[in-house]
């Protein structure tokens, strides 16, 4: 830094837009995917930075303007955006990402001097909306005397003076504990001054994730605004941290004044894609309250062993499959060696090589042959199958409802759409996939066949992880396996989301089956 020292002092304005949305009684996140646009479509400015007619402004300051919408970078330009005073334009640079446009004087501004700021109406956000109309603020610079920073003085030729004031954090998006974040967010930093960009490495500004791995981008630096991008997107529903070190300079070579580091986590509501040609559906994972609520204990049907309700947190993503594994699917396995049928060839109500039921659940299979189905899969796919953990499969049947069943609380008037039950059908399982998927696009997660799940039975477990629990796998050890979503013979509360049964690993029943999900 040379004589006439140039600054940035102002404070970056940042909006941290919060998307997920919070049930009835705020016991579960969930929601469709994220949205950076408002959602009737304007497009407009909510600050800036200096406030418009603000005064005492310091001389060293840049202009700040935040929008709503994430702007196009096309629509950035010394054009669109510029400071002046009495009708010259400042020579400044820009800095724009996502939100907001810096506009960075070359050097210090005048001591007490008007200055305008303008935008140009026809600036559009990443959908094509305009700004609309041109916008204008202006600003009144700091008098000479009021200005007792030697950092802003104006030197004469001669002066031989030293730089040693250390470069400091002004502002930072996004901001310390945030959450909701977009997962393809940039981390912007504003330090108090332009910094060396051979100080900027990601061994002095580091961006981790929650086991502390280094996550690998790019560096773009625009005198004093750092704009690091990750070179793929972050991950769902993941805490981060930001470290920034002394090791950072300015161009004296004065380090950061402190080490700073903050947090953030990502987008907590669910993102759901659409079904593979598997039929495999990939959630991203979230937070939900697993296990029976006051609702559930109303129809006199909720036992010890879904209590207590606790909060479990799946970091994904993982994949769900959209309905149960068929007669036909378990034989293609069969076929080709890697499973075996050992169940009943008499009992009526089985499906395995019955012709007309191709697309019936699979019965008459117990824990181990599912497994041997989830291995094969593995080996003729890509990510690796298996059974779903109790957790996972309470989350996707669910799917963001705090209800009995995930159609709602109305007993038959609801089930009767959904579900294969006592009501409709107890002489049998039914073809998969002819009732209504859940929100999740997601089939007889209530009623057709018992589904098993990866996780050791244990009556006692939730009242264990009754604190809340990171992609619970159940008991360690156990006599039996869990079983969920009721089967077609069930009477309707045997079908609620929380509801949980056992069988054990070799039991084979006209009324067993299962489902898969995948790791990718």
């Amino acid at each position: 830094m040379g004589a006439n020292p140039w600054k940035l002092q102002s404070v970056l304005l940042i909006i941290s837009l919060i998307f997920g949305a919070c049930s009835k009684d705020s016991e579960e996140e969930f929601g469709g995917s994220e949205n950076a646009l408002s959602p009737d479509g304007t497009f407009y400015v909510i600050s800036t930075n200096p406030d418009d007619n603000a005064t005492n402004v310091l001389v060293n300051s840049s202009y700040v303007i935040n929008f709503n919408n994430e702007l196009q970078s096309s629509s950035v330009s010394e054009k669109n955006f510029y400071l002046s005073t009495n009708g010259t334009a400042v020579p400044a640079t820009l800095s724009h990402s996502k939100t907001f446009v810096v506009i960075l004087p070359s050097s210090a501004l005048s001591y007490s001097t008007l200055y305008s700021a303008y935008v140009s109406g026809e600036i559009q956000d990443t959908t094509g909306n305009n700004l609309g109309q041109d916008k204008t603020w202006e600003f009144t610079t700091v008098a000479v005397s009021s200005d007792n920073s030697s950092d802003n003085s104006t030197s004469s030729g001669n002066d031989t003076s030293t730089d040693t004031t250390q470069p400091s954090v002004t502002s930072y998006s996004p901001a310390d504990n945030t959450s909701s974040i977009e997962v393809n967010t940039a981390i912007i930093v504003v330090f108090s001054e332009a910094v060396s960009s051979d100080s900027i490495s990601t061994s002095t500004f580091m961006l981790l994730d929650n086991a502390s791995n280094s996550v690998n981008g790019s560096f773009s630096i625009s005198g004093s605004t750092v704009t690091f991008t990750p070179t793929d997107n972050l991950t769902h529903f993941r805490d981060y941290s930001v470290s920034l070190t002394t090791g950072i300079k300015d161009a004296a070579g004065n380090t950061l004044a402190s080490a700073k580091s903050w947090s953030f986590s990502t987008l907590s509501n669910v993102v759901v894609n659409l079904a593979d040609s598997n039929g495999m559906v990939m959630l991203s994972g979230g937070r939900f309250e697993m296990g029976a609520d006051n609702e559930s204990q109303n129809d006199g049907s909720a036992k010890s062993r879904e209590l207590p309700v606790h909060t479990v947190t799946l970091t994904g993503p993982f994949y769900v499959s959209d309905h149960e594994v068929t007669a036909s699917e378990y034989k293609d396995c069969v076929d080709a060696g890697s499973c075996s049928y050992t169940g009943s060839t008499t009992n009526s109500k089985r499906t395995y090589d019955v012709s007309g039921k191709e697309n019936y659940p699979i019965n008459f299979v117990s824990w181990n042959d599912a497994t041997d189905y989830t291995a094969w899969l593995t080996s003729i796919r890509s990510g690796t199958y298996r059974l779903c953990t109790e957790a996972e499969w309470e989350y996707a049947a669910r799917a963001g409802s705090t209800t009995k069943w995930s159609c709602g609380n109305d007993n038959d008037s609801c089930l009767i759409d959904y579900a294969w039950y006592d009501s409709n059908s107890r002489s049998g399982p039914n073809d998969v996939k002819t009732k209504l998927p859940n929100s999740w696009g997601l089939y007889d997660f209530h009623g057709n066949i018992w589904e098993l799940t990866a996780d050791y039975y244990g009556g006692t477990y939730y009242s264990d992880t009754s604190g809340g629990s990171t992609n619970p796998t159940g008991p360690e050890t156990g006599s039996s396996r869990s079983t969920r979503g009721g089967g077609f013979s069930s009477e309707k509360q045997s079908l609620r989301s929380s509801n949980r049964y056992y069988k054990s690993q070799t039991s084979q029943s006209s009324t067993l089956g299962f489902r898969v999900c995948a790791t990718p």
